[in-house]
């Protein structure tokens, strides 16, 4: 019974020594040491409570002075897209705006055909959106204490209000607490003046989705060629536009297929999460995730390019944004929202004339497989005044000029590799210097020239005309070297990989990552701006919407700085023969329509994969390139630079330099031009005539060089030749010849005498003798003697004997008593005889004849 009394009173535990004994303290079983450990961990969580409950006092204590200190909001401001960032041409025009591209939807019209996607949202970004009153205490509580824990911004805390507040009003993205106070303030004076609907129509009509779009209705229209408005999207559907907002580029369904679907299938989850979970109705049943899981994401370009195709330079746009974060650390949200003007150097005229171009079938003679890029560049500045997405490019998708995607530049990088750095080290070479075309091999490497055939030594000009590669090869191997030709590359701005230091990338172009034509033209500024690259770059500047200019990162500034990569005797030298190279090499056909002076190099890859053409005029700067989409056997097209990259280039130009004023490329000051090395040449051009009047015969050739002198030979049967004199000059006069006289008549039968001369030419420094020259033959003849006057001449035009010096028997008359072949003697000594009974007395013939 005690016992029993003692079970129902109510229980309590005897002192601690009573139930365990004589224990040791705890002092006593683990030291002294473990308790100071003991009192720090107690003071450590102290400290953390103290920091939690401290914040959190400030953040109620900053909401409750900005709550209330800020005026009224209007949340109509969602209507004003006056917050997108601006973009302008290089003449301050208008061109197009970041976030533009937006279509209002109700939420009366979302509730008839789409209600589902209206919970969606809500579920996925503010599960407890109908509870709260703008601010979600436990949700910013969470927040900061896990930011806290990971030492950074690991969680947000926002809800839907909060966006709205922070896109629509406060339009600053600025990562600091002062903002975060700002938009919590302004999130509960949106909540205190509108309901839950006009917040979420808020909301559904400003959040970005990607591509450029903004609001939820032509998001759909873009991804799934629907009409929110009319139509109702599949569950797949709705979760997919509900997981995009969260990073709407880094889910992008088309740059990035599988980041999209797996984040697709996550809001999936989440859509049919129940009230036991998150508070909300289920949108649809466990069962049927898996289904819509399984299914493709649904998406096609082409609903893209249907609903976006008539904004303009939506290419040029694209690079502006990247340049934006590269160079400025831009976040995407400051760009589409921050209300930025953002000056460049665009020139709508050359950017339209380039994007018909690439868009044009002609451009690419018939062949489905084929695509292009090129990119134009002022050449004084490197400012990028047009840029191509390429044939069928889409607000979203790659840009072709932008991207190296392997597309390697073949021979085009020749001149910054091998033949500007081979002048650049070695004074002595020049257009004219002898290469050797000739079988060699490097290893196992052996280089060919396209036609499989060797020039043996040739001018270095002749080499880059004909973009010779065994030549090319031995310039890098025997006069520049790798190390050096990987250096200059870089230095006029191609971004080259560390396995791209060998002979077949720097001599032909075959480069790991291959190269852009921002890149190849960016490189190419070398040589019409005197040796000093200028940095590729769209954007000249920007401005916030208070006027204060933004400024470049330090990195930035120090990448944009021009670079002197070459002398400016190089890069002129250089020039000279890129000229050729358009005039009568592999690039003619690059060659404008004005004919306005044009420098440029093909290039062609491996295989004939990839075709380019690089070129410049004394102030543009054009990068082309045609290429194969796919590579297999049976789509894979054969290009080449001169055929298919070169006419792109003179297409474009053509017409967008039409009008303009035509400039020559100038020589730099203090260069000279190169002066070709003396090369001992035979004489190709002997000529020679008789000079009755003087009894002589004069020769006449081509002097080349003041270095040669001239040994004058004559023969009088052709194979026995001896010296009659030297001279320094294209000229000589042999007088020491005899002239048949008249009476003799076998002189006359036999047509005179034949006198045969040819020139030799002399190296005065080295006595070195040439070839003989071409052999002219001069045949000396009597002067012809007119037959005796006839009496009763009736026209009277016989010429009467001047000398009256005639014979017996008159055979021979009208010799006018001079002995000089004049007037109209035969003095080249070839007149032919003519044969017995010629009898044309016509006064005009002073010669002889046989009568």
């Amino acid at each position: 019974m005690d016992d029993y009394r003692r079970r129902e009173e109510p229980f309590s535990l005897p002192p601690r020594r009573e139930r365990h004994g004589s224990l040791p303290s705890r002092k006593e079983r683990y030291g002294s040491r473990s308790a100071r450990s003991n009192k720090r961990r107690l003071f450590t969580k102290k400290w953390f409570f103290l920091v939690i409950i401290t914040s959190l006092l400030l953040i109620i204590g900053g909401c409750s002075t900005v709550v209330f200190t800020a005026g009224t909001v209007d949340l109509k401001k969602i209507e004003n897209l006056e917050y997108a960032s601006v973009i302008y041409d290089q003449e301050g025009k208008l061109i197009g705006r970041i976030g533009v591209n937006r279509e209002r939807i109700t939420i009366e019209e979302l509730k008839k055909h789409n209600p589902d996607l209206i919970q969606a949202f809500v579920k996925v970004e503010d599960a407890r959106f109908y509870k709260h009153n703008g601010v979600d205490y436990f949700a910013l509580m969470r927040a900061v204490v896990k930011n806290i824990i990971k030492m950074g911004a690991a969680e947000g805390g926002g809800t839907i209000t909060m966006q709205v507040a922070r896109n629509a009003i406060l339009r600053d993205h600025d990562k600091n607490i002062k903002r975060k106070l700002k938009e919590i303030g302004a999130a509960l004076n949106v909540e205190r003046r509108y309901n839950k609907d006009q917040i979420l129509e808020a909301y559904l009509n400003s959040i970005y989705f990607g591509n450029n779009v903004r609001g939820v209705k032509l998001a759909a229209k873009i991804y799934f060629n629907k009409d929110i408005s009319k139509e109702t999207l599949e569950p797949h559907e709705v979760a997919l536009l509900a997981g995009l907002p969260k990073a709407p580029e880094g889910y992008n369904p088309f740059r990035n297929p599988e980041g999209a679907k797996n984040r697709r299938n996550t809001v999936l989850a989440i859509m049919a999460r129940g009230k036991d979970e998150d508070g909300l109705d289920p949108i649809i049943s466990k069962e049927e995730v898996q289904k819509y899981q399984n299914m493709d994401l649904g998406v096609k370009e082409e609903y893209l390019e249907a609903h976006l195709k008539n904004n303009e330079y939506e290419a040029y746009k694209a690079y502006v944004i990247g340049e934006a974060k590269r160079n400025y650390d831009l976040s995407e949200e400051e760009l589409r929202d921050g209300g930025l003007k953002i000056y460049t150097a665009m020139n709508p005229k050359a950017q339209k004339i380039l994007e018909k171009a690439l868009t044009d079938d002609e451009t690419y003679q018939g062949h489905d497989n084929l695509d292009g890029g090129a990119t134009i560049l002022k050449a004084d500045t490197g400012e990028i005044v047009a840029i191509g997405g390429g044939r069928n490019y889409k607000p979203g998708s790659m840009i072709r000029s932008a991207e190296k995607k392997g597309h390697q530049p073949g021979s085009s990088i020749k001149p910054l590799t091998v033949y500007a750095p081979a002048m650049e080290l070695n004074e002595d070479i020049n257009e004219y210097s002898k290469i050797p075309d000739k079988k060699f091999s490097i290893g196992d490497w052996t280089p060919q020239n396209y036609t499989r055939r060797y020039y043996g030594d040739v001018e270095l000009s002749y080499v880059v005309k004909q973009s010779l590669n065994a030549s090319t090869a031995w310039l890098l191997h025997n006069k520049v070297n790798l190390s050096r030709a990987f250096n200059f590359a870089q230095k006029a701005g191609l971004n080259l990989h560390p396995e791209d230091q060998g002979y077949a990338a720097l001599a032909l172009g075959g480069l790991t990552e291959g190269a852009s034509t921002v890149e190849m033209a960016q490189a190419y500024t070398v040589f019409p701006n005197n040796g000093k690259a200028m940095r590729a770059h769209a954007i000249r500047k920007i401005e916030q919407a208070n006027g204060t200019e933004v400024e470049l990162t330090e990195e930035a500034q120090e990448a944009l700085q021009p670079v002197q990569v070459f002398k400016p005797r190089t890069a002129y030298y250089m020039t000279r023969m890129l000229i050729k190279v358009v005039e009568e090499g592999t690039g003619t056909r690059a060659q404008l329509q004005d004919k306005r002076p044009v420098a440029g190099k093909t290039g062609t890859t491996q295989e004939y994969k990839d075709s380019w053409f690089v070129g410049y005029t004394p102030d543009y700067v054009m990068a082309a390139t045609i290429y194969n989409l796919s590579t297999e056997e049976g789509k894979r097209v054969e290009l080449s630079g001169g055929t298919n990259a070169a006419p792109l280039f003179s297409k474009v130009m053509s017409e967008f330099l039409a009008g303009t004023p035509v400039r020559n490329f100038e020589k730099p000051p203090g260069v000279e031009d190169p002066e070709p090395p003396f090369e001992l040449k035979p004489v190709a051009d002997l000529k020679g005539s008789f000079n009755r009047e003087a009894g002589a015969i004069q020769l006449r050739w081509t002097d080349y060089d003041d270095r040669v002198k001239y040994r004058v030979e004559r023969s009088e049967d052709g194979a026995n030749w001896r010296p009659i004199g030297e001279t320094t000059e294209g000229a000589f006069t042999d007088n020491q010849i005899e002239v048949p006289q008249p009476g003799d008549p076998l002189s006359g039968i036999f047509g005179g005498r034949t006198y045969h001369y040819r020139v030799i030419a002399i190296d005065t420094e080295t006595n070195e003798e040439a070839k003989p020259s071409n052999v002219v033959s001069i045949q000396v003849k009597p002067r012809e003697e007119r037959p005796p006057e006839q009496p009763g001449d009736p026209q009277g035009d016989l010429q009467g004997d001047q000398g009256n010096d005639r014979g017996p028997g008159g055979w021979f008359g009208g010799d006018q008593g001079r002995d000089d072949g004049q007037p109209g003697g035969d003095q080249q000594g070839d007149r032919p005889i003519p044969p017995p009974g010629d009898r044309r007395d016509d006064g005009e013939d002073n010669g002889w004849r046989l009568w």
